[in-house]
């Protein structure tokens, strides 16, 4: 370990922040809770860098990154960290300074994300898919001279880097951190399934030249910290700003909501995964895949730095991509995957209708999570059909927990990783849940206040819908637009400021679990004034879950609503019935006006539903498509039933 990262980091711990500003803890949170957040504030208000560092002092010798066959210390980790820090006070950044960097999941990332810890300095990463102008927009704001890319990325983003203030790009290559063959080269072990996806090329030297931006690839980067003989490390705390990421973009595509955070929210999320104040499982000797954008706050606090301060492993997967993901799960072997719904029905898909996967198993997977978005009920039957039938989860697990069962994970970027209900479906089995054939909601961490308020401010009983709303250490700090931080807050009617997460939910429970629906606003609205919320439709639709994989109803028009649906692989009835079925439960759900209203239009097993590069279920897509003749009037339906047969005829 270098002597002079030991030294400073041991100084800073010396002399940490003083100058606290106490999270207040909601009077409901146990004193187990309240002294592990009040330990925060008096013994850990460092940066996320230093604690990631303070959690592995004595973990040096431990694997702390596997990328394509090679497998990286947590010693080997943190000294390059340390260069780069060297190296980034060598440009000349210091504290608050802001970074910009578009690096897909390789370990270089980590090594840059622990480097702009060390020195105080914020990180602003930002998506090859953004806006061009607004993507210039944010690369000129940051004030910053450098620009971190990785060469799977830069082709796209090129032609708004020349445009910008940015001079300089540090161009990192997915080759560089490959392991070392026999005669001293870089090789991919992997090679035959990644080739179909992606050239493993080094392609820096060939970037250099269609630029008249200075281009410095790793080494290059790397020697500018060998001149630096300074302070590397910052004394920083818990409430300085650390990290902009990039909600989905689902509500304004191509322009994500940026979302400021601070060391608080990543270092509290991550010790509360500790199970003495979680009652959770300990994640210890776990790998975990890193794959989702780097982006978004999702990856950075739950798959990187839950990982690091759980003193786990991080396997790192540099493609995102729908397709790929059965191959990543093959290359990397992971224990736990936060993936989102349409990553997992993808893979369960292929699974068990492809030939070429079919006959293969899973048994190192033993924490499949959904998370980013809702999961029907429909979708977590699939998904854990397909976890027993391909084994997941054997070899980690003893019965009745293996094969596993899908866990659930939820929050927004604005408010982290607030709720997570580990191997769900096994839970519903316990004797409360099955008397009263309820499914169990979100459970939120115990450091988080949630509640659900109605349209006057007050708290809503279990089952009354309302808008749910959120207080935590883990909250952002607020939007880089700070129009937008005009309206995210909400004060109930007892005078308490929360944030606002913008859809429907209840509680479906003493415990304070919760369900959470749809977007506040989606809703359909009748010639008397009656206001009926988008996803009580989709409910009904989604109800017979014996059939019916996930629904998605959108609005065409004022008086257009498509309600798009997917069956279930091995749905016990066809197409036609399960309509039939669809509007005999809407006929006595609402008032005929709303069916004048409504189309069904199912998605065949190939098609399947389209998703944002977020990951997420891209809505706009459905919108975009429209009416087509595909669309089946459920009132049309209504009147012919008696004398149509085919009811794929019954249309608009």
């Amino acid at each position: 370990m270098d002597n002079n990262m030991k030294k400073e980091i041991a100084a800073i711990l010396k002399d940490m922040k003083k100058d606290v500003k106490h999270y207040e803890c909601n009077e409901k949170i146990n004193t187990k809770v309240k002294k592990a957040l009040l330990d925060l504030e008096l013994h850990h208000n460092t940066s996320w860098g230093v604690e990631i560092y303070r959690r592995n002092e004595d973990n040096l010798d431990s694997t702390a990154i596997k990328y394509r066959g090679n497998s990286i210390s947590y010693e080997d980790m943190f000294n390059k960290a340390y260069r780069y820090a060297c190296s980034l006070k060598e440009m000349g950044y210091g504290v608050g300074d802001e970074i910009p960097a578009c690096v897909s999941n390789i370990p270089e990332f980590v090594y840059l994300f622990l480097a702009v810890s060390f020195i105080g300095a914020k990180i602003n990463v930002v998506g090859d898919w953004f806006d061009k102008d607004y993507l210039l927009s944010i690369l000129n704001n940051t004030g910053s001279n450098y620009m971190f890319v990785s060469d799977d990325v830069y082709e796209n983003i090129k032609d708004v880097i020349d445009k910008s203030n940015i001079d300089n790009i540090v161009l990192f290559s997915l080759t560089d951190s490959l392991p070392f063959d026999k005669d001293g080269s870089r090789y991919n072990p992997y090679l035959v399934m990644d080739s179909m996806f992606y050239d493993f090329v080094n392609k820096v030297f060939e970037y250099k030249n269609i630029t008249d931006k200075v281009v410095l690839n790793v080494d290059e980067f790397l020697n500018m910290g060998n001149k630096y003989n300074g302070k590397v490390i910052e004394n920083v705390g818990l409430d300085d700003e650390f990290a902009i990421t990039y909600t989905s973009g689902t509500t304004d595509p191509g322009c994500p909501k940026g979302v400021r955070h601070a060391n608080r929210s990543y270092i509290t999320l991550s010790r509360f995964k500790e199970s003495d104040v979680s009652g959770m499982p300990s994640m210890r000797n776990l790998t975990v895949l890193a794959h989702i954008p780097t982006y978004t706050h999702m990856e950075l606090s739950c798959a990187i730095s839950d990982t690091l301060y759980e003193r786990c492993t991080l396997t790192m997967e540099p493609f995102y991509n729908i397709e790929f993901f059965i191959y990543s799960l093959l290359i990397n072997k992971p224990n736990f995957v936060p993936a989102s719904a349409g990553f997992w029905t993808n893979l369960c898909k292929k699974l068990n209708y492809d030939d070429r996967f079919k006959n293969i198993n899973m048994p190192y997977l033993m924490l499949p999570t959904v998370t980013g978005e809702a999961c029907s009920s429909g979708e977590e039957k699939f998904f854990n059909y397909t976890s027993r039938k391909h084994k997941f989860g054997v070899d980690k697990l003893p019965f009745p927990l293996s094969p596993v069962t899908f866990s659930i994970g939820g929050g927004t970027s604005e408010s982290s990783g607030i709720f997570v209900t580990l191997f769900k479906s096994l839970q519903e089995k316990k004797i409360n849940y099955l008397i009263k054939n309820n499914s169990l909601g979100l459970t939120p961490h115990k450091f988080a206040d949630i509640e659900v308020l109605d349209e006057n401010g007050d708290y809503c009983d279990i089952n009354k819908p309302g808008l749910l709303v959120n207080n935590s250490p883990c909250s952002m700090i607020g939007y880089t637009n700070d129009k937008l931080n005009e309206t995210v807050y909400v004060t109930d009617k007892y005078g308490k400021k929360w944030v606002n997460m913008g859809t429907y939910s209840y509680k479906s429970d003493s415990y304070g679990r919760i369900k959470m629906k749809g977007r506040m606003g989606s809703n359909i609205y009748l010639s008397s004034g009656e206001k009926i919320p988008m996803y009580e439709i989709e409910d009904v639709i989604a109800k017979d879950t014996k059939n019916i994989m996930s629904t998605s109803l959108v609005k065409i028009s004022d008086d257009c609503y498509i309600c798009h649906f997917e069956l279930l692989p091995y749905a016990k009835f066809n197409s036609e019935k399960v309509i039939r079925s669809i509007i005999g439960r809407l006929e006595n759900s609402f008032p005929s006006e709303l069916l004048e209203m409504l189309y069904l239009r199912e998605r065949d097993f190939d098609e399947s539903f389209p998703i944002a590069p977020s990951g997420k279920r891209d809505n706009n897509k459905l919108i975009e498509e429209g009416y087509t003749d595909k669309c089946i009037s459920c009132t049309y339906y209504v009147k012919n039933r008696k004398n149509k047969k085919n009811i794929k005829k019954l249309v608009r």
